[in-house]
């Protein structure tokens, strides 16, 4: 169903299959997908691919499982006009197979006190200046050790961080007052008191810490774009903060 007029627009038929597949399923990981679609595996991998740098399907990577969802049936219309006319009349009906689940951005998302670690290493890795919006009591109460750990390796690296935090004798002890010897600059924004959020901007990335005690996770959004977006609020929030 809606094959037909997929091909007609412009996919091919393994593609068509695998895009319907998708938006019934909604995200789902290639061997779902390839079960769905009556595809072998490897096969599935390629179309996949296809389509992804067609920008109708997005890929997301959570605790290191890669799962896909396709793009709002309107992305068609986008591709090209020429072809989004043949694809028009059959928007409705494609919309009515969507799944549930919306999510399309190309992201990593690690759960639980591992997940942060995860995402503190990638940080490391990359080795790039940091700016970072954070709470100090809160990302010290999900990791107590291993935070002063990555301070150390981060030193060691020679990153330096421009931090924004809450300002109580905490944040003035663990942080403003280990400015010089943890290549740090530290400024005091009060709203961020009561936000349980760490965020670090570093190159092309953004890493987001969820330090609810409950339920911490990381996630890092690679995309130079996001990263431009944040660098700029980061500067502005940086601006009107109190040394």
């Amino acid at each position: 169903m809606y094959e037909q007029e997929l091909v007609e627009y412009g996919l091919n038929e393994k593609e068509a299959k695998v895009y319907l597949a998708l938006l019934e399923l909604g995200m789902s990981t290639a061997n779902e997908i390839a079960e769905k679609a009556d595809l072998v595996r490897t096969t599935t991998y390629d179309v996949l691919k296809g389509l992804r740098e067609k920008g109708i399907v997005g890929k997301v990577i959570k605790n290191k499982i890669i799962y896909f969802e396709a793009a709002e049936p309107e992305k068609l219309i986008q591709l090209t006009e020429e072809k989004g006319r043949k694809i028009k009349k059959i928007i409705s009906q494609l919309k009515g197979l969507r799944g549930k689940k919306k999510e399309l951005l190309e992201v990593e998302l690690f759960e639980g006190k591992e997940g942060i670690k995860t995402v503190y290493q990638d940080i490391l890795n990359e080795r790039k200046q940091l700016l970072a919006f954070s709470n100090t009591h809160f990302i010290y109460n999900v990791l107590p050790f291993y935070v002063p750990h990555f301070v150390n390796q981060r030193v060691k690296k020679k990153i330096f961080i421009k931090l924004l935090t809450e300002k109580t004798k905490e944040s003035l002890s663990l942080m403003k007052g280990r400015d010089k010897f943890e290549m740090r600059e530290t400024r005091f924004v009060e709203e961020m008191k009561d936000i349980p959020i760490t965020e670090y901007i570093y190159g092309d990335n953004i890493a987001v810490l969820g330090t609810d005690i409950k339920n911490p996770m990381g996630l890092i959004i690679r995309n130079k774009d996001f990263a431009k977006a944040q660098k700029l609020l980061f500067d502005l929030a940086w601006k009107n903060s109190r040394k």
